[in-house]
């Protein structure tokens, strides 16, 4: 009613006045601090100033401005629930029904953990009860809420989360993202910190997750070294083009044309969640199992070099464990040990292998000197079994090196160096049926398929220097015949599980393969039909994937070997398998050969014992492979996975997908799309300090780049939390030259960044991980770093910018780079759009978001970064 009177042009028109009644002036005049409904609803009032009691005139005393404006603290019309709580100015300038809300709600307050988790409240310190009557917290039962109580009304913010439409029926109970998302029956919306973490046994267990939330550790998640080797792979045309070629072939060899939706949804959502399958023999595995990686053939070959095989060590999982052995003060000494240590391993067998390459340490003496001297300083911090580890590991690693060089595994098929192959592990993405290469099957995660260092054809690459791809495959085209070209159709035909519609591309060839091997002349082939062919032809005739040339071995799912294979490895490989596995590996009854001789290749072993062991795991993997997606513990893997090495941003790895290329994608689907039409790339992080980097040239280190230019988006290292005290670091928007990329601590210590926050983590969970927007609005020059996903339910701060055009012109950019600071780096399901995706609250409550921004002419706010 107030709203409408104020609106009220005719107020004070005399004739308008006595024709209708109005509610008289408020006494109190531009005085009155009275909001009540009643109140406002009793009396006319002056306009209330937007400013509120932080408008400056006011604070003046401006008489002027004061008798023309009310200046009063007006009630939030959410109430107490809120979802602007951690908003200073929201709070300053609004009255709530709750004090002041605790800053470390509604994740990380231990006090109200602790208070809420007590079965007798009032034996709690005081220490504890004061500060959940002084501060108010959120509500973990949200509005679900049934407390009876009036002080928890008062105490409590309720936020109104989504309600999951399935209910308890929901098929995602187990997903930690979609349970900080929604509501459902009986869960809470916050629940406690499982002190088990991710290794909780529980973790299926409903009535478990009910109540407690857990965090994810980087413990399981290795450094798979980036070596761009997919640089100047286009797989967005690669994508487009195998579509093209086989409708065009469907269509002109007039096949039946797939008439299923259902069909091809159930094909392309196996080819989501199946995972690649690497085959080897007992030795190359005891190799694996040393070397604490498996290996691409380019990367053996190079263990002949001492510092291939130092990194190696260095590299070791075990030792990567050690508390310590990544910081910086140590990481120099602890390497100049492990080098003395390979080098005079390498020296002892040099008399024996001329190959090997010369040290870089004069003499024995002087290498035994060094070790002498790093042990003493290294034992003044890490303990004696530590450096035991470190100095077995490096041993063992360098002798098996020397060795493994004498006789490198891997097949060895000289194409495979032509074909750049040599440089990457090869596996099957399905049911691996390549029995030549060795008994042991080991299924890899399927994160590494979305490595930027991955790539993945239809059938083996080798059959395309063969000229056997273009008799299994007629769509491609004619043979040319030369080398070059046949290696160039390679190139352009292999796709990548992180760019979009990746699934559909492998779907159709799936799909024509099978019909075309069957002689069907139809894409009516169900996926049983797909699996039933697979199992019948060589696997060079299948997926193959090229994965990057060193993988750690947490990046092994499962393991499945025969008993008497396991029982023939040594005593330290049957330990590891043991220690690392556990019950990540199966061993099978079945007795085959362990002495083989030269195999042919085929579907099936030549030795029955060999083939009913195949044909046992092959029986598991499809099962797996066709229910993985049920009861995941992780929601769908989308676009780029990656862990990055500590680099303090010195190395920038770019990624297989530029923002005109997605562009080019996105036009294919979608009819008249504007060139500056907003672009949004969505991340996922565990802890932080990191940046991603968007430049209109390609990073080059080795390169002076006089024209680069970049907008770094850097996300600071999760807050430190002791207490009730929070410190948490500036996360920026920063605009420069080729320096930019570069220049971390410069900007940080003279505050160069165009916008910034140190208030970024606030209200988050920064257990988990942490899903990223950056929406870079072209036609405007905006830049803008905020939340997605769960924790955007419960912060709502955006760093924004605007940029002259003169200073950056945002259409210029096109390449994404992620580096790390300090700390290796998990990044997860980073991938281009252009539309912004949709978040939990759509459905919910959606107010007004708090933004930290600014434009070319403006500093960002100073105070942000203190507050």
């Amino acid at each position: 009613m107030e709203n409408e009177i104020k609106k009220n042009k005719n107020i004070d028109n005399e004739e308008h006045y006595q024709t209708y009644e109005h509610p008289s002036s408020c006494p109190a005049g531009a005085d009155c601090q009275d909001t009540s409904e009643d109140h406002e609803n009793a009396y006319r009032h002056l306009p209330l100033c937007e400013q509120f009691q932080q408008c400056l005139k006011y604070r003046q005393h401006n008489k002027n401005h004061c008798e023309q404006f009310r200046h009063c603290h007006r009630f939030c019309e959410l109430a107490n629930s809120c979802v602007n709580f951690h908003d200073k100015k929201h709070i300053e300038n609004y009255k709530h029904p709750f004090p002041l809300p605790c800053s470390l709600t509604p994740y990380h307050c231990a006090l109200h953990e602790e208070f809420k988790m007590a079965t007798d409240k009032h034996s709690l310190l005081d220490e504890i009860q004061r500060h959940c009557l002084n501060f108010a917290h959120v509500c973990e039962f949200g509005q679900d809420c049934t407390e009876k109580d009036p002080s928890h009304w008062e105490e409590s913010i309720h936020i109104r989360r989504p309600l999951c439409p399935f209910g308890d029926q929901c098929a995602k109970l187990i997903q930690e993202d979609h349970l900080n998302s929604f509501t459902h029956p009986n869960i809470r919306d916050i629940r406690f910190r499982c002190p088990d973490a991710d290794k909780c046994r529980d973790r299926r267990d409903l009535q478990h997750l009910a109540e407690f939330r857990h965090q994810i550790t980087s413990e399981n998640s290795g450094v798979v070294r980036y070596y761009n080797l997919n640089k100047d792979i286009n797989f967005v045309q690669n994508h487009h083009d195998n579509i093209k070629r086989v409708q065009n072939y469907v269509k002109k060899q007039k096949w039946e044309a797939l008439k299923s939706d259902s069909i091809l949804k159930d094909i392309i959502n196996w080819i989501r969640t199946v995972q690649p399958v690497h085959r080897c023999r007992a030795e190359i595995f005891e190799s694996i199992l040393l070397h604490g990686h498996v290996m691409s053939r380019n990367y053996m070959e190079n263990l002949k070099k001492p510092q291939c095989v130092i990194d190696s060590v260095l590299q070791h999982n075990r030792l990567q464990q050690i508390r310590y052995f990544t910081e910086t003060e140590f990481a120099k000494r602890i390497k100049e040990y492990v080098t003395a240590l390979v080098e005079e391993e390498f020296e002892r067998k040099r008399a024996e292998n001329k190959n090997l390459v010369n040290s870089t340490i004069a003499n024995s003496a002087s290498r035994m000197e060094l070790i002498q001297e790093k042990e003493k300083f290294l034992l003044r911090t890490f303990s004696r079994d530590d450096l035991e580890a470190i100095k077995n590991t490096a041993i063992e690693i360098a002798q098996a090196s020397i060795k493994l060089h004498s006789n490198p595994a891997g097949l060895g098929y000289p194409p495979d160096k032509e074909l750049g192959t040599d440089k990457n592990v090869f596996s099957i993405l399905g049911p691996n049926l390549g029995h030549y290469y060795g008994d042991i099957c080991i299924v890899f995660k399927r994160e590494i398929l979305h490595h930027p260092d991955a790539n993945f054809s239809i059938q083996a690459a080798t059959s395309y220097v063969s000229g056997r791809s273009f008799k299994w495959r007629p769509w491609l085209g004619d043979d040319p015949g030369a080398k070059d070209k046949r290696i160039e159709l390679f190139h352009k035909t292999k796709l990548h599980a992180s760019i979009k519609g990746y699934e559909y591309a492998t779907a159709l060839e799936l799909i024509a393969v099978t019909g075309q091997t069957l002689k069907k002349k139809s894409m009516n082939i169900n996926l049983t039909t797909i699996l039933q062919r697979w199992v019948d032809v060589d696997s060079h005739m299948n997926i193959e994937c090229h994965l990057p040339q060193l993988i750690p071995l947490d990046y092994i799912d499962h393991i499945y070997m025969s008993q008497n294979a396991f029982d023939s490895l040594n005593p330290n490989a049957q330990h590891a398998i043991d220690t690392i596995f556990q019950n990540r590996i199966t061993k099978t009854p079945h007795e085959i050969e362990l002495t083989q001789p030269a195999l042919k290749h085929g579907p099936k072993p030549e030795s029955k014992a060999r083939t009913d062991y195949q044909d046992f795991v092959v029986k598991k993997l499809i099962d797996k492979f066709r229910h993985r997606g049920v009861n995941s513990l992780n929601g769908p893997i989308r676009g780029i996975f990656i862990t990055i090495p500590p680099t303090e941003f010195t190395d920038h790895f770019v990624l297989p997908l530029t923002i005109s290329q997605a562009y080019q994608q996105y036009k294919t689907n979608h009819s008249q799309v504007p060139i500056d039409i907003p672009v949004y790339i969505y991340w996922q992080v565990l802890h932080g300090d990191m940046m991603l980097t968007l430049s209109n040239e390609q990073i080059d280190t080795g390169e002076s780049q006089p024209n680069l230019r970049c907008l770094t988006c850097y996300v600071a290292k999760q807050p430190t939390i002791k207490g009730t005290d929070y410190h948490e670091n500036v996360s920026y928007l920063h605009i420069g030259g080729p320096g930019a990329p570069f220049e971390h601590g410069i900007v940080l210590k003279e505050h160069r960044y165009s916008a910034a926050s140190n208030a970024f983590y606030v209200g988050c969970n920064t257990d988990n991980l942490m899903t990223f927007s950056l929406e870079i609005q072209r036609s405007t020059g905006t830049a803008i770093l905020s939340h997605s996903g769960p924790n955007l339910i419960y912060n709502r701060k955006k760093i924004s910018y605007t940029f002259e055009k003169s200073n950056l012109d945002l259409n210029q950019l096109n390449f994404i780079h992620a580096s790390a600071g300090a700390c290796k780096v998990p990044i997860r399901n980073l991938f281009v759009t252009f539309k912004k995706e949709p978040e939990p609250f759509d459905d919910a409550v959606d107010t007004a978001q708090p933004t930290v921004s600014s434009t070319a002419n403006q500093r960002p706010e100073s105070k942000d970064e203190k507050s």
